[in-house]
């Protein structure tokens, strides 16, 4: 259970990281196409916003009618998607603060966007959502690069970065 708490807090502060590099981007570094799955940074967090609200609305047995495509933009600007990420963030923590041990192994069932049916463990939820943002941002960090942010300017965005920063 600890390491799935560590998870989500790494995840909100490694998301914090990306999203302040953005900032300091023009906003034609931000929406350029760059040839990754989602094709921009913009794009690609909010696809990445979208799947992290897909699964904790699965993991909570409820639904998101608003949601009609894995590359649907929720939000057109960097400032509102920031608050939005912030927003899930938060509930990842508390989704994951209240689960007891024993919870890890309860089953969900869900419906995939496509139309498939699934079931899967609490904990195997969880480790997809994670790797699934672990993914993305890889891509996302790679994007950065591409637009000109120095490697000094670029965090390390590793969990051991994450948990020296909490240590220090």
């Amino acid at each position: 259970m600890k390491h799935l708490l560590m998870l989500a807090n790494y995840n909100t502060w490694v998301n914090a990281q990306i999203f302040k590099l953005c900032g300091n981007l023009s906003e034609a570094d931000y929406r350029m196409d760059r040839g990754v799955f989602f094709g921009s940074i913009h794009r690609t967090l909010n696809h990445l916003l979208l799947v992290d609200m897909l699964w904790l609305a699965r993991l909570q047995s409820k639904k998101i009618e608003s949601i009609h495509a894995l590359d649907q933009i929720l939000y057109d600007d960097l400032d509102t998607l920031s608050v939005a990420r912030q927003d899930i963030d938060r509930k990842l923590i508390e989704y994951v603060e209240c689960l007891e041990d024993r919870d890890l192994e309860n089953s969900v069932r869900y419906t995939r966007m496509a139309g498939q049916r699934g079931a899967a463990k609490i904990q195997e939820l969880l480790l997809t959502l994670f790797n699934h943002q672990t993914h993305h941002r890889g891509q996302v960090h790679a994007m950065l690069s591409q637009s000109g942010v120095s490697n000094h300017a670029m965090p390390g965005i590793d969990i051991v970065d994450y948990l020296a920063s909490v240590r220090a």
